[in-house]
């Protein structure tokens, strides 16, 4: 088969209708179905395998990913068993997994989950591929990303006040900005602009996600942003990242300086007391 590709336009994915049946059934979600598809059609000619259905099942319980490094990946027959134990399930009623555990549970009762489930009913496409970036995770990136927005959100509803944190990642050339706070728009619209662009810059990064998330409402995300343009120079930009660095230099040392304040002041207090002590049993002798 002749094809020409771009890089707006994926090479085919050619596939047998059993295949077809198959993925239909265990990826019933349009979102994780478009970005199999997606990630296979990216990586064609760099997978060895004797059937589509083994990568498929490598997939749903391992997730498709050939790092740059690698340049082929090449999967034995047998990745295949666990999805056939969960067809035989969902088909024929035997005792055993209707769902390998892997891409599919992972989310699990977590924040992303609920994150992923209103990503599935939106049609922008910047929010599709949103949805793409988080499938395409390591499960020690969702680890680090579900602690950390249950973290920032519980301060948030306690204090009330803006909380944060980004996570970069150099494989994909892009990354996510959190903000949870339940400020006006026309205040933390301009703020999460400006916060993705300067950590989109400081990584160097093809594009960044800016996400904003109700404190007070399970995760439910207010609003967000993209942008996805090569990184170039810029004046303004270095500066006002150093500036965010020296001030975040500051803070870390007087945070620093502060807990060791309050540990002398402890050890001062806890010393107090056993001389105390040692005094009233001198007087008792």
């Amino acid at each position: 088969m002749k094809f020409e590709q771009s890089e707006n336009i994926m090479p085919p994915f050619v596939m047998d209708v059993f295949l077809l049946d198959i993925m239909t059934e265990m990826l019933q979600s349009p979102l994780y179905f478009l970005s199999y598809i997606n990630r296979r059609t990216k990586y064609l000619g760099r997978v060895l395998v004797n059937h589509e259905l083994s990568t498929f099942s490598y997939h749903l319980t391992q997730g498709l990913w050939i790092d740059k490094e690698n340049e082929i990946l090449s999967i034995d027959d047998d990745f295949s068993a666990e999805l056939d134990v969960a067809m035989m399930v969902r088909r024929e009623g035997v005792l055993g997994e209707a769902t390998p555990e892997g891409i599919l549970t992972r989310f699990k009762n977590s924040p992303l989950e609920n994150i992923i489930q209103q990503i599935e009913s939106e049609e922008d496409p910047a929010t599709v591929d949103f949805g793409f970036l988080l499938l395409s995770l390591s499960q020690d990136a969702i680890n680090q990303i579900t602690s950390t927005i249950e973290l920032i959100s519980a301060r948030a509803k306690k204090d009330h006040k803006h909380h944060d944190f980004s996570i970069g990642f150099g494989s994909a050339s892009s990354g996510i900005t959190f903000h949870c706070n339940d400020e006006a728009v026309e205040t933390a619209g301009p703020k999460l602009q400006n916060h993705c662009e300067l950590r989109k810059y400081r990584e160097k990064a093809q594009s960044w996600f800016g996400i904003c998330i109700n404190p007070s409402d399970e995760y439910s995300i207010r609003f967000g942003i993209y942008l996805d343009y090569s990184w170039k120079n810029s004046v303004r930009l270095n500066d006002e990242v150093k500036q965010i660095v020296q001030n975040t230099k500051k803070s870390t040392l007087e945070k620093h300086t502060q807990a060791n304040s309050n540990l002398k002041q402890k050890r001062n207090k806890s010393k107090r007391k056993q001389q105390k002590k040692t005094r009233r049993k001198n007087r008792k002798k």
